[in-house]
């Protein structure tokens, strides 16, 4: 198995937010949202408009997070999925600084929370939040065969230095 990562066409999106509340039901992740649809502003006045992107954690490359938790409860596994041991976050924040991105959430519990890429359903079924996303603007799956997808449609990779794995669909 390949690195896994996300495709996302935001033309689909329509900011229903059933990706939010799958994602938040099938991890039962209570008042802490690991998925959040972020509205984007585009355009200058009087030519102004919003688009919807859902926002994951993009289970990155060369993971901030993981390179700043000073007792290494973040992981990252063979196919890209990164992932925090709650028994060894002690809730200093310092994941949440590193992440460009904004994703680590923090519980009433004290300790930092993210996607998990649904990391306890089989790899072969979608990913809670494309299952239920009524545009299937949400895909999953090994970045070799997002990455063609993307490129037959004009998509990209999300740049940075961090290496998100995410394609985006404009």
């Amino acid at each position: 198995m390949g690195t896994r990562g996300w495709l996302f066409d935001i033309g689909k999106c329509t900011g229903c937010h059933a990706c939010e509340v799958a994602c938040a039901t099938w991890n039962a992740t209570g008042a802490v949202s690991w998925r959040q649809i972020v509205k984007i502003e585009t355009g200058v006045y009087p030519n102004v408009g919003t688009r919807n992107l859902s926002m994951p954690c993009l289970h990155c490359d060369h993971a901030p997070c993981l390179q700043a938790c000073p007792v290494a409860a973040i992981t990252k596994r063979d196919d890209g999925v990164v992932l925090v041991d709650q028994a060894k976050c002690v809730g200093c924040m310092f994941c949440f600084w590193a992440c460009p991105f904004g994703v680590p959430q923090f519980g009433a519990e004290g300790k930092m929370s993210k996607c998990t890429f649904c990391a306890d359903r089989p790899a072969e079924l979608p990913r809670a939040c494309e299952e239920v996303c009524p545009t299937k603007a949400i895909l999953s799956g090994e970045m070799h065969e997002l990455e063609a997808l993307a490129a037959r449609s004009g998509g990209e990779r999300v740049g940075g230095p961090a290496g998100p794995a995410m394609f985006v669909i404009r």
